[in-house]
């Protein structure tokens, strides 16, 4: 994760587990990580990006909020 040669290959990362383990925490750092490589990043919560998709679904607009979503 460190290296974050998962973005360069344009896969995603999904931190789950239980409350209180570091998930966030962990998230952000590989995030400032590769910002300073030079690299896109995106971040979202689980209850954020549902919301996101709920909202597009019900104004019609879920390719759009894909295409937005892609780094």
């Amino acid at each position: 994760m460190e290296s974050c040669q998962f973005i360069r290959e344009h896969k995603n990362l999904i931190l789950y587990g239980p409350v209180g383990t570091g998930k966030t925490h962990l998230a952000i750092a590989i995030g400032v990580k590769a910002c300073q490589m030079g690299l896109k990043t995106k971040f979202f919560s689980v209850d954020d990006l549902v919301l996101k998709l709920a909202e597009a679904r019900k104004q019609g607009t879920l390719e759009k909020l894909g295409k937005d979503l892609q780094v």
